[in-house]
């Protein structure tokens, strides 16, 4: 259980500095023939034309849970998951 317990709070810190290597370029060297790290402009760019719904306010639990949803979907087709 504590292991468990450690993954659990492990795992969103170690998902986002993942996450932040692969938007910056930091950590392996582009030596391997890998083309060159994405910069945070084509991140924007990509989250951009998925056309992402803007959201000011709920007046249901359901249409802030439809909102998180629709991001995650982004998220995962531009590839930050």
């Amino acid at each position: 259980a504590a292991v468990q317990n450690a993954l659990q709070t492990l795992l969103p810190q170690i998902r986002e500095e993942i996450c932040e290597e692969f938007r910056t370029g930091s950590g392996s060297s582009n030596t391997d023939g890998n083309p060159p790290p994405v910069t945070i402009h084509t991140w924007l760019e990509r989250f951009n034309k998925q056309k992402p719904h803007s959201f000011e306010k709920a007046t249901a639990l359901v249409d802030a849970e439809n909102w998180i949803s629709h991001m995650e979907k982004i998220f995962d087709v531009i590839g930050c998951e």
